[in-house]
């Protein structure tokens, strides 16, 4: 099952005039060669913008940010908790789920539109995860 980003209204202006400005040497008709580096960049921020998501597939958790895919055994996973943690992870919203897994306790963050069915659908898989309560909220 597929569960999409959630996306911030404030992650809109910024991600959109980021990828505006990418393309500013074409409307001004100079430095042509900047566009070597800044329509890739602008690719991208268009491919993060549409795939960031969160696929259950089986017994893995596929974390997707554009071309970059982390795989996550749902075995693995020991506890899942609602954090407003800033960190740089592949969510495009602050309102995030903070997923403990592994025997080292390594951490990714996700935020999936509906964190409620995504907790319970990865706790169906492996009863043995803990579930924060806030997360109903």
């Amino acid at each position: 099952m597929y569960f999409p980003s959630k996306k911030d209204l404030w992650l809109y202006p910024i991600y959109w005039g980021c990828i505006i400005a990418c393309f500013t040497p074409i409307f001004i008709g100079r430095d042509f060669e900047v566009l070597f580096f800044t329509i890739p960049l602008a690719i991208l921020l268009v491919l993060s913008w549409f795939t960031t998501g969160y696929k259950v597939n089986n017994e893995l958790l596929i974390i997707q940010n554009g071309p970059i895919k982390k795989k996550i055994s749902i075995k693995d996973i020991k506890k899942i908790s609602k954090t407003k943690n800033p960190l740089a992870s592949s969510t495009l919203s602050i309102d995030r789920l903070e997923i403990i897994y592994g025997s080292d306790f390594a951490m990714a963050l996700v935020s999936p539109k509906n964190k409620q069915k995504f907790a319970s659908l990865l706790k169906s898989v492996n009863p043995q995860i803990e579930v924060d309560n806030n997360i109903n909220q």
